[in-house]
């Protein structure tokens, strides 16, 4: 295991080092996924027009825009509106932070930990849009995958670790192929709520990265979690007419057992990776 955070072929930092500037890099990604996760599934710019509060429409000064501090100084509410503002905010921005920080630690400080945290943001907002009452657009999961299948080109052919690339590649070839399936099994995309099936694609680029034994491990946790759903559905909640266990199955298919199973399976497999 290597104790510093690689920035060259030749010189390192202290890991602690590293973990303060993911904690840093964490907060800033975070208070940038929000604005993702509000905006990109309204059709709404993220760069235009500056954040706001959406209860009055102000646009909010720079001091009100600090990851965690503007939230807690302001003691949760808008300054001007006075309406609460979601603890989800905070949330997401310390979240991100300490996931970051997780990849440093897993990934022992090296150059793989840029491509992992842009494929972990990526997997963040997927899960986060479909959590709530709008679905993801495909076009989350391509654009953040792109910069972080990139970004780890990148890396491997400064490191020649060709391993991890081609383990990604074949990856993110499976993610795509369960999303198309998912899909298919689905294509009026008749659940109001979220599905979760867009995260595959990132998430199959980062398991495929962490080797055989991690990756397999990450599957494993994904399928033994919506397996142990489906069971619980037709234990405690299914239904003998056909038409009506299709719809069931379809429910349980997508939505929050996904996202849980997604959520758990990409860390699963980090963690296994680092041990």
């Amino acid at each position: 295991m290597t104790y510093g955070l690689v920035i060259s072929t030749s010189r390192s930092i202290p890991l602690s080092v590293g973990f303060g500037i993911a904690a840093i890099v964490g907060l800033l990604v975070g208070s940038f996924l929000n604005v993702v996760v509000y905006r990109v599934p309204r059709g709404l710019s993220v760069s235009k027009p500056r954040s706001f509060c959406p209860t009055c429409d102000r646009q909010l000064s720079w001091w009100e825009n600090v990851p965690l501090v503007s939230w807690i100084a302001l003691r949760g509410r808008c300054r001007t509106c006075h309406e609460p503002i979601s603890i989800r905010y905070p949330l997401v921005e310390g979240g991100t932070a300490a996931i970051f920080i997780l990849i440093t630690w897993a990934r022992h400080g090296s150059l793989m930990t840029i491509p992992y945290c842009l494929l972990a943001a990526t997997i963040i907002s997927i899960l986060l849009i479909d959590a709530g009452e709008l679905r993801s657009p495909l076009l989350v999961a391509a654009v953040g995958t792109a910069f972080g299948d990139i970004a780890l080109v990148a890396v491997s052919a400064i490191g020649r670790n060709w391993s991890d690339l081609i383990g990604a590649q074949v990856g993110l070839l499976v993610g795509i192929l369960a999303f198309s399936v998912l899909r298919r099994a689905d294509p009026e995309c008749r659940r109001p709520e979220g599905f979760g099936r867009g995260a595959l694609i990132p998430a199959g680029c980062w398991l495929g990265g962490l080797g055989p034994v991690p990756g397999g491990i990450g599957v494993g946790v994904l399928v033994g979690v919506y397996l142990l759903d489906m069971m619980a559905n037709r234990i405690f909640g299914g239904s003998a007419r056909p038409e009506v266990a299709t719809a069931t199955t379809l429910r349980h298919v997508f939505g929050l057992p996904m996202i849980l199973a997604t959520a758990l399976a990409t860390m699963a497999g980090l963690i296994a990776y680092a041990q």
